[in-house]
């Protein structure tokens, strides 16, 4: 490699080098604390409603007239699923007797009813402040309603989205 020699020309056959040279713009970036955010939860109470059904076993009573004239008493048996109960009572005739004068069958009947419940129910709700008011924090609130079948799944997208608020309001 030859050096440069200025105003001569070159020979044939002779090489010459020339270097360029340019300048750059080279960005330092520093980091700086701009603020913090403080972020707390506030527990609110709020009225909720549960309609549930409740079913319960009612006792359903049928007198069953017999008069017929027995030896000895019986106690109550089962019959196709129905408790019978015999009701015996002494009648005064010219000789004293043992009378079936009824049974009774008692059997369930099922029925349901609507109850409403009325309750007052805890939720937390977070609060995020921004104390030396840096205008870099900024929160946006869902726009569907909450169903707790969701919870779980929105508790780890809430962790998330936690996450990456408190990093970028600390960029």
């Amino acid at each position: 490699m030859m050096q440069e020699r200025e105003g001569e020309e070159l020979r044939p056959g002779e090489e010459r080098v020339v270097q360029l040279r340019e300048e750059q713009l080279v960005a330092h970036k520093k980091l700086r604390d701009l603020g913090e955010i403080v972020i707390r939860t506030v527990v609110e109470t709020m009225p909720a409603e549960l309609q549930v059904e409740a079913q319960r076993d009612e006792v359903e009573i049928v007198h069953e007239p017999v008069g017929q004239a027995v030896s000895d008493r019986r106690g109550p048996w089962e019959e196709d699923g129905e408790l019978i109960v015999p009701v015996y009572e002494e009648q005064l005739v010219v000789t004293k007797r043992l009378m079936l004068r009824e049974r009774l069958r008692v059997r369930r009947v099922s029925t349901s009813e609507r109850q409403l419940f009325q309750e007052n129910v805890k939720r937390e709700r977070l609060v995020i402040e921004d104390p030396q008011h840096t205008g870099r924090v900024r929160e946006i609130a869902p726009t569907v309603t909450e169903h707790p079948e969701n919870a779980e799944q929105h508790e780890t997208e809430d962790a998330g989205f936690l996450t990456r608020l408190v990093s970028k309001a600390l960029e």
